[in-house]
């Protein structure tokens, strides 16, 4: 609430309060209702300076002290909330919580707890050391999935400015009641957020490992998972159950939103801060689960009855089997992919992550354009008789207005651009149109250079996260030399690979860009798509006559290609990687860092990186301005991904 008009807003909360505890429905004096009204208006009276009990001062705004009202200032904040709008960073730390939590497991799968159990250091050692990994594993995940995009999204937005100023400066803060700045806060957030990832782990590790069974595992953990998230998402905020949906796991997942959305929650008439419950909870969840899992690990048998979950996947897979057998060589692969390398996990993460990708970025037009502008998006269409008609009709309009040389200097523009585009059509053979610019730029033109390019770095790491264990899982389990001596084991089952390869990235394909295709089509419609490209002022030159649905097409069929070319390199580097862990881990390394480098601006990396190509956008807008070299990143990635195909088929088959 403290935003631009500070100390009013807050003081209007008060007399709000006062107001509404009058009433019959706020009235009662023991009520949730009256309880709340009090507490919020104490609360933000403490931003006022009206109250000095506040036992989460934190940092205060050294300028104000503790004691005087907050003092908000302007700022660019653009940078910070488009961040905390990237939720896609919470659910990338998640997954790769999950991912360390199932190498813990790999000493079940591999029949080796028993040895392991036996030594030295096996137990209580071991344990202490693996919760130890799992807070070095959250601390690493808060900086590469959250403070790594603060820093990019500082860096696209253009920078920041004071982080001294008070956290209520920044406008998703406004009803944040703690005093502290901006600087403040983001270090109290990566503390939290590592505590919250440590406690996340261990939840997952001692769910996981409650189950000796390692394949069941993931059967343990989704429909948790799956179940948090519901109630967190979809359940109503004035439900009687409400308190599931904010005691609740992803609560420490997007950490942010404890400082963003104020609530207090009706726990026996009794409003409790969310914020307040959920971080006093914490400790308690991490001493509680560190005993869970340390005692998981050193008491635990490696021999023992069956867990219930082994007990119903006996009479399951008894079932299922009946299914299994009559699978196909493709349908066995693909089984494998899926199932047993926990593909369908990830699948599931991007589809939820994908829906928090932006692509529009809209550029602001030039105040001495804006009247030209306003005529070229009412006239849009092409341009013929009812062109003239048109012109005409807005010229004598002009002439009855009191900025009668405003509109004669706009439609001055208007007709030299319809001159202009008359002319260019006859002389190219191509159909003029009048076409307002400005909504294909936001998401096709040079504005969102740098949103493409991070979209794209996103695809390119999903199709790497997905394809990575498709070559790796077999050498993992020791059974390549097995499927070589098989009928099939050799060129039939690489092609399958493959197949499943260009499946998974064509999954990719259509979370990132289709949804990118389908919300500019909802937006703008189909109304142009049958216009010439080069009606537009940013491909004068295009060098192929298309329409803009033929560019599209274009557009994303490139896309698509490039995608297939890196699931191609990542199959050709994984089948040199024992396990799939290192296939994740070096196939980042190589495909995924010089991607981010090139986000970061550093261009080099462009001509090494898979990214450009894959975005393709920038690529064929210099094709549009006539530039002859448009081509040649598009040929590396086609040699490096087929060339890459070529030799893992090579490795594969006679190695």
């Amino acid at each position: 609430i403290i935003g631009a008009q500070g100390e009013a807003e807050a003081l209007k909360i008060q007399k709000q309060a006062e107001e509404q505890s009058k009433t019959s429905i706020f009235g009662k004096k023991n009520s949730f209702s009256m309880r709340n009204l009090k507490k919020t208006a104490k609360e933000f009276g403490k931003l006022l300076g009206k109250s000095t009990d506040d036992t989460e001062s934190g940092n205060a705004d050294s300028q104000t002290g503790k004691n005087s009202a907050v003092q908000v200032s302007f700022g660019n904040n653009t940078g910070i909330e488009k961040w905390l709008e990237f939720s896609l960073g919470d659910y990338f730390g998640l997954l790769f919580l999950i991912i360390i939590v199932m190498a813990f497991l790999e000493e079940w799968k591999k029949g080796l707890f028993g040895m392991i159990r036996a030594t030295k250091g096996g137990r209580m050692m071991l344990g202490l050391h693996r919760v130890g990994i799992l807070l070095a594993a959250s601390a690493g995940a808060t900086l590469l999935f959250n403070f790594l995009p603060l820093f990019l999204s500082f860096l696209l937005n253009g920078g920041h400015t004071d982080l001294s100023r008070a956290i209520q400066s920044v406008q998703s803060f406004r009803t944040c009641t703690i005093r502290t700045t901006i600087g403040g806060w983001l270090f109290r957030h990566f503390f939290i957020k590592t505590l919250s990832g440590l406690f996340l782990g261990l939840f997952i590790w001692f769910l996981m490992g409650s189950v000796q069974n390692a394949q069941l595992s993931l059967a343990a953990l989704l429909p948790v998972l799956g179940g948090e998230y519901v109630l967190f998402t979809f359940l109503p905020v004035q439900s009687i159950f409400n308190l599931f949906k904010y005691l609740n796991l992803f609560s420490y997942v997007h950490t942010s939103r404890l400082y963003t959305n104020y609530l207090n929650i009706d726990i026996f008439s009794f409003p409790v801060g969310n914020r307040k419950m959920m971080l006093a909870l914490l400790p308690v969840f991490l001493i509680g689960f560190t005993y869970l899992c340390i005692r998981m690990q050193a008491k635990r048998y490696p021999e023992g009855n069956r867990d219930f979950l082994s007990k119903i996947a006996l009479r399951v897979n008894t079932v299922l089997d009946k299914v299994r057998r009559r699978f196909t060589e493709e349908m066995w692969e693909a089984y494998k992919v899926l199932f047993l390398q926990y593909t369908i996990v990830m699948i599931v993460m991007i589809m939820i992550a994908s829906k928090n990708l932006n692509y529009a970025v809209w550029s602001p037009i030039p105040e001495d354009k804006r009247t030209y502008y306003m005529y070229v998006q009412d006239m849009q269409g092409p341009i013929d008789e009812s062109t003239d008609e048109y012109l005409e009709r807005a010229r004598e309009n002009a002439k009855n207005s009191g900025n009668t040389f405003e509109l004669n200097q706009a439609l001055d523009m208007v007709e030299a651009r319809v001159k202009e585009l008359r002319e260019k059509g006859r002389a190219e053979h191509f159909r003029p149109w009048m076409l307002y610019d400005q909504n294909f730029n936001a998401y096709y033109g040079e504005t969102p250079v740098n949103r493409q390019r991070l979209n794209a770095m996103i695809a390119v790491l999903f199709v790497v996260f997905l394809t990575a264990g498709i070559t790796s899982y077999e050498k993992q389990s020791g059974v390549v030399p097995m499927l070589r001596s098989l009928k099939n084991g050799r060129t039939k089952l690489f092609l399958r690979k493959v197949l499943i390869a260009l499946v998974l990235s064509l999954f990719v394909w259509a979370c990132v860009y289709l949804r990118e295709l389908w919300q500019y089509r909802t937006r703008f419609g189909e109304g142009t798509f049958s216009a010439a490209v080069r009606n537009y002022e940013s491909f004068p030159n295009f060098s192929l006559n298309l329409t803009i649905g033929g560019y599209l097409t274009l557009l994303y069929g490139l896309r698509l290609l490039g995608l297939f070319m890196v699931s191609f390199l990542t199959l050709y580097l994984s089948s040199y990687l024992p396990n799939v862990r290192m296939a994740y881990l070096s196939c980042t390394a190589v495909l995924i860092l010089p991607a981010l480098f090139t986000v970061l601006g550093i261009g080099f990396f462009k001509w090494i990186s898979p990214l450009v190509p894959v975005s393709a956008a920038e690529l064929l807008l210099s094709m549009g301005a006539g530039k002859k070299a448009t081509g040649i990143p598009f040929i590396l990635l086609g040699i490096a991904g087929n060339g890459a195909l070529v030799l893992c088929w090579r490795r594969w088959t006679r190695s």
